[in-house]
C-alpha cells in the first residue's frame, strides 16, 4: 500500500515537472541556473557569491516583514522597534535574522570579493562583471550604514553622526552630500526621513537590477577556474602541442627517426650474438 502511494506520488510530480517544462521550460532554467562546475580543490569557496545572495534574499524579506510595524518619526521610530521585539508575533525572531544576516552579508562580500580577486576572476573576459561586483559591494555598504540609523538609539544615533562628519571631508562632494542626508545643518527628523526612504526604497531598487546583471554575466562568462574552462585550455594545448609536432616531423622527422630505429636493430642485433 505504502509502496503504491508512494508509486503514485513519483508518477504526479514527473507529469507536473514535464508539464511546466514543456510550457515554460522552467526546469531548464533552473538547472542552468542553479549548477555550475567548479574545480575539486577549494570547491566551497565558490560558495561565497550564493551565501552573499541568499544573505540579500534574507535582508528583502525581512525588511519588508518589519516595514509592517515600523514607524519613521523620531517620536515613535525607538519605540516601534521595542513593540517588534517584546508584542508583536515572531517580532524577535525576524528582527534578529534582519540583524544577524546584515552582518553576515558584509563578511561574505568581503570574503567573496578576496577570493574573486587573488582567482584572478576580475581577467577578461569578466572585467565588467568585477565593476558590477564592486558597485554592489558600495551599495551594501551604503545600506548598512543608512540601516543604523533607523533603530534612533543613542548607538546608532552616534555612529551616523560620526560617519557622516567623516564623510563630510570627502573633497568637491562631501559636504553638499552629507548636507542633503541630514536635511538641514543638524540630525533631526528629516535626517531619519531620508535614511528610511534611501534604505528601504532607493537602494534596495539599485541593489535588484545589478544584481540580474551580475548574475547574467556569470552565467554568460562561467567562474575563473571552472572545470569547462580548464578542460578547454587543456584540450586546445593539447591540440596545439600535437600540430607542433607533426610540424617538426614533416620538416625533418624522417631522417632522424629512420636513423633511430636502425641504431636500435643494430644494437638488438649486437646483444643476440654476445
Amino acid at each position: 500500500m505504502i509502496g503504491r502511494i508512494r508509486s503514485q506520488a513519483i508518477d504526479t510530480s514527473r507529469f507536473l515537472t514535464d508539464w511546466m517544462e514543456h510550457r515554460t521550460g522552467i526546469v531548464t532554467m533552473m538547472e542552468h541556473f542553479l549548477y555550475e562546475p567548479v574545480p575539486k580543490r577549494g570547491a566551497w569557496l565558490y560558495t561565497l557569491g550564493s551565501a552573499t545572495l541568499f544573505c540579500i534574499s534574507l535582508q528583502f524579506l525581512t525588511g519588508i516583514l518589519l516595514l509592517f510595524y515600523y514607524v519613521p518619526t523620531t517620536d515613535h521610530a525607538w519605540d516601534s522597534i521595542y513593540y517588534i521585539m517584546e508584542e508583536a508575533y515572531f517580532g524577535t525572531l525576524i528582527r534578529g535574522i534582519h540583524y544577524w544576516s546584515a552582518n553576515f552579508l558584509l563578511v561574505f562580500i568581503g570574503l567573496h570579493m578576496a577570493q574573486v580577486f587573488f582567482s584572478g576572476g576580475y581577467k577578461a573576459p569578466r572585467e565588467l562583471n568585477w565593476v558590477v561586483g564592486v558597485v554592489l559591494l558600495l551599495l551594501v555598504i551604503v545600506l548598512a550604514f543608512t540601516g543604523y540609523l533607523l533603530r534612533w538609539d543613542q548607538d546608532g544615533f552616534w555612529a551616523s553622526v560620526v560617519g557622516m562628519k567623516i564623510g563630510s571631508y570627502s573633497p568637491f562632494v562631501g559636504g553638499a552630500t552629507i548636507h542633503f542626508l541630514l536635511g538641514g545643518d543638524v540630525t533631526g527628523p528629516a535626517t531619519l526621513s531620508r535614511f528610511f526612504a534611501i534604505h528601504v526604497w532607493l537602494l534596495p531598487a539599485a541593489l535588484a537590477p545589478f544584481i540580474g546583471i551580475h548574475l547574467y554575466l556569470l552565467r554568460k562568462h562561467g567562474v575563473f577556474g571552472s572545470e569547462f574552462e580548464y578542460s578547454d585550455r587543456l584540450a586546445k594545448l593539447h591540440e596545439r602541442q600535437r600540430l607542433e609536432l607533426y610540424e617538426s616531423y614533416e620538416e625533418n622527422g624522417h631522417e632522424e627517426i629512420g636513423e633511430t630505429n636502425l641504431g636500435r636493430r643494430n644494437r638488438e642485433e649486437r646483444d643476440r650474438r654476445e
